[in-house]
């Protein structure tokens, strides 16, 4: 392939023009090298702000070509990240600044597509706000959703488990057991606490508002829990009522609870559950002791 430097008169002077045997090459290979730096140009956008009006009229003062702004709009409208306004003013604002019918057109086109992300700025907002109310009602308590005790060391998490009685049910009336016992874990739980009535905080947003705690018994260094099962296989399974103990749920703020028993707790081994929302049978259960 030759190549050949030529330079044409023009009135502001003279140019360089180059002129080659694959010149549609070239000018293909540019304009994939354009549409390159605009995809590289605006996943650097997409990592901080949304392309707006204020950005559009800047790549026309720039003298960006109408094919990069098209193409931006297009990439920003992909991944949801544009904060454009498509009023009429609005409109009349960029058209005074130059741009086409066509850069117009995309606009109007493109502005619905950043609905998602004015919705998810206007819920980090509110969330933010909430942390901030949380953190000031009380003060430390650690940020992933789930049950705390706060000890004379600061926050404790508890431990969890799922529970989940009709799993049990079809082992139960194969061996004809009225009563049965289910293992939930080892012989204690890692928190032990020396108070009778404690108060634990709840971290959990759309947090159920039945919680009960059950007492847990032991068995060849195993806490279990007990389950009362009907003479039909098609029984629902219980705890007994009879270890079942009521507990007060307080809000706090924000999606942060309290909770603690009516009654004082004796010694021994418990457990905090709650039914999961669209699981029929299945709790949540969070495992803590009462020392002696």
């Amino acid at each position: 392939m030759s190549v050949q430097l030529r330079r044409n008169p023009q009135r502001d002077g003279s140019s360089i023009k180059i002129t080659t045997d694959g010149e549609e090459d070239v000018r293909t290979l540019r304009f994939f090298l354009l549409i390159a730096a605009a995809t590289v140009s605006l996943r650097a956008q997409t990592a901080d702000q949304p392309l707006t009006n204020v950005e559009i009229e800047s790549m026309l003062t720039a003298g960006f070509p109408e094919s990069t702004i098209l193409l931006r709009i297009q990439k920003a409208a992909h991944f949801g990240l544009l904060d454009l306004d498509a009023s009429t003013s609005a409109l009349i604002r960029l058209k005074n600044e130059g741009a086409s019918e066509q850069i117009l057109n995309a606009v109007v086109w493109a502005e619905p597509f950043g609905a998602l992300w004015k919705e998810a700025q206007a819920a980090a907002q509110q969330i933010a706000q909430e942390k901030k109310v949380e953190d000031q009602a009380v003060p430390g308590l650690p940020d992933r959703a789930g049950v705390y005790f706060r000890g004379s060391s600061g926050w404790v998490g508890l431990s969890s488990f799922m529970f989940w009685a009709p799993f049990y049910s079809g082992w139960a009336w194969m061996h004809r057991r009225h009563e049965y016992s289910v293992p939930v874990g080892n012989a204690h739980s890692e928190l032990q606490i020396a108070e009778g009535r404690p108060s634990f905080y709840v971290r959990m947003r759309n947090a159920s508002e039945v919680w009960q705690i059950v007492r847990a018994t032991l068995r060849n260094d195993q806490r279990e829990l007990r389950l009362v099962s009907g003479p039909g296989f098609d029984q629902t399974e219980n705890i007994p009522a009879s270890q079942v103990l009521d507990v007060r749920m307080t809000h706090v703020a924000g999606s942060i609870f309290t909770l603690r028993p009516n009654a004082q707790l004796e010694p021994g081994e418990y457990a905090l559950c709650t039914g999961v929302p669209g699981g029929p049978g299945l709790d949540l259960c969070y495992s803590f002791g009462i020392r002696p």
